[in-house]
């Protein structure tokens, strides 16, 4: 079993394999708009943030209007895993 695995699947806190494969989905879509925002300012493109607001968008992560950069960086923090009996532990 792989470090990421054995760290995901603990008896308080589990992932399905699905739900783990959503969230490593989730994540490649947030990096892939995140360098394609990178590469879209580089080529002086009008709007390079679009792919990166797109993605955010899409997950209803946008920050508020008037939101502080440093604000939003303060409050960083991973999801909560679920919580799974034993019994649900794959």
């Amino acid at each position: 079993m792989s470090t990421v695995m054995s760290t995901v699947l603990t008896r308080n806190n589990a992932l399905t394999r699905h739900e783990l494969a959503l969230l490593v989905a989730e994540y490649a879509e947030l990096l892939a708009a995140a360098r394609a925002t990178v590469a879209a300012a580089r080529l002086g493109e009008v709007d390079p943030l679009v792919h990166i607001r797109h993605a955010l968008a899409a997950h209803g992560q946008l920050p508020p209007v008037g939101a502080r950069p440093v604000v939003l960086l303060a409050a960083c923090a991973a999801p909560a895993l679920p919580v799974l009996t034993c019994g649900e532990v794959a």
